[in-house]
């Protein structure tokens, strides 16, 4: 089972993030960030990536070197991701209606509206 965070507004459709770790954003970094519309992490990705390349060339360490760099700098962005969503939906006014263990997220939506979640957006 998978915990899923469920977020809602009044009069929209509730949210629903995945809690940890995060494969998408692990492999897709910076274009995770755009597809999700987080404008200023996607220029924090991008920065970083171009200084640890320039920082890995002054110095001129190996390709393997930048390499792990960016696997690391990756992984941190995989283990966050899901944290930076949610807390995108804060920010936007959502609040934090539910926290619901499912296999998917189509069955958590359906648990959380089970155990009276509908009545939470009223």
């Amino acid at each position: 089972m998978k915990i899923f965070l469920v977020h809602t507004l009044p009069g929209h459709d509730p949210k629903v993030v995945r809690d940890g770790f995060s494969l998408t954003a692990f492999i897709f970094t910076g274009f995770w960030a755009l597809w999700n519309r987080m404008w200023f992490l996607t220029i924090i990705i991008f920065l970083g990536w171009a200084f640890l390349w320039g920082f890995f060339r002054f110095l001129g360490l190996s390709n393997d070197c930048l390499f792990i760099a960016f696997l690391a700098l990756s992984t941190f962005i995989g283990f966050g991701a899901n944290e930076w969503v949610s807390l995108n939906f804060l920010r936007k006014g959502y609040t934090l209606s539910g926290i619901v263990a499912a296999r998917h997220r189509d069955a958590a939506l359906r648990r959380w509206y089970d155990l009276g979640g509908s009545t939470l957006m009223q």
